[in-house]
């Protein structure tokens, strides 16, 4: 891979101020977050009904009010499971860009930092999931394939888009949780640590990309360019799982899903900022749009 580009000292400056701001608002789930109430389906649903993928199909119109509190609790374990997969992903991503950094880099005590962020959060689904009363979903074996062959083959810009993909696409569904009243108080507050934190990681990942992107070379510009709507697709993918239809026994359920406007709408609009910085810095031109438009990547 070569030895890591040292820090720009703008961004020097960005991971000075992050560290500072870790430091006034770090979360402990384990103490934070009340993990005795039950999750019990009598508290509310798990995750917003409109953002939920079967929302206003023919599967969701047939179900009854706690079937589809018990399918939200579902989907919300499922997309915790997701969450550690882009979780491991990521660090990954920021360990391979500290492996080569010095200690006394910029951004390296800030990359430390937001893998410990990482770490927590990690930790917090995987306790959500072993009280949800659900299988400890995964997401389909295609995705981990490729995840694997991501986290391996990704770096630089290239890397941190990818890490803007999952936070940017998790954050609007968590802000939207954390505010809902008819969410139960886990599933808010798990949201509620979730966007406090990745904020940073977003600006982070956002100051670097803009930073480094100009310095690359017309080949590390193209390979980033080619891949970049395709692992977005990857990590959009991993919002429906099959896996939770199976278990509920949903028949269709993934398909109505999948090809549910409601859905496909939605998935677009979260990636909106995403898209619009990626428009700006040239990511998105008019040779790959087409491209991210096919893929169903772009707002209306």
């Amino acid at each position: 891979m070569g030895t890591a580009t040292l820090t720009p000292p703008a961004l020097t400056v960005k991971a000075e101020r992050l560290v500072t701001a870790s430091e006034r608002a770090s979360y402990d789930p384990f103490t934070e977050i009340d993990w005795s109430l039950p999750m019990d389906d009598e508290h509310g649903y798990y995750l917003p009904p409109e953002y939920l993928p079967l929302y206003g199909t023919e599967a969701w119109e047939s179900m009854s009010g706690a079937e589809r509190v018990a399918y939200s609790r579902h989907e919300c374990a499922s997309l915790c499971a997701a969450g550690i997969w882009f979780e491991n992903i990521l660090m990954h991503l920021v360990l391979k860009h500290l492996y080569d950094l010095p200690p006394d880099d910029g951004s390296h005590r800030y990359l430390l930092i937001e893998t410990a962020d990482e770490c927590r959060h990690s930790a917090m689904f995987g306790e959500l999931i072993r009280l949800a009363g659900t299988p400890a979903y995964q997401v389909p074996k295609v995705l981990r394939q490729l995840g694997r062959f991501m986290k391996s083959t990704t770096r630089g810009p290239e890397a941190y888009i990818a890490m803007l993909a999952a936070e940017e696409l998790l954050d609007v569904s968590n802000r939207a949780t954390m505010k809902d009243e008819r969410v139960h108080p886990i599933s808010r507050h798990v949201a509620k640590i979730h966007v406090m934190e990745e904020a940073r990681h977003v600006s982070f990942a956002k100051a670097y990309v803009a930073e480094t992107w100009p310095s690359l070379n017309w080949f590390r510009r193209v390979h980033a360019m080619v891949r970049a709507p395709f692992i977005v697709r990857a990590i959009a993918d991993a919002v429906v799982n099959p896996a939770v239809y199976e278990a509920l026994g949903i028949d269709g359920g993934a398909k109505q899903a999948k090809r549910n406007p409601n859905h496909t709408e939605r998935v677009k609009n979260d990636l909106g900022k995403l898209t619009g910085f990626l428009d700006e810095i040239g990511v998105i031109n008019t040779v790959t749009r087409p491209v991210w438009k096919v893929l169903g990547l772009l707002p209306s």
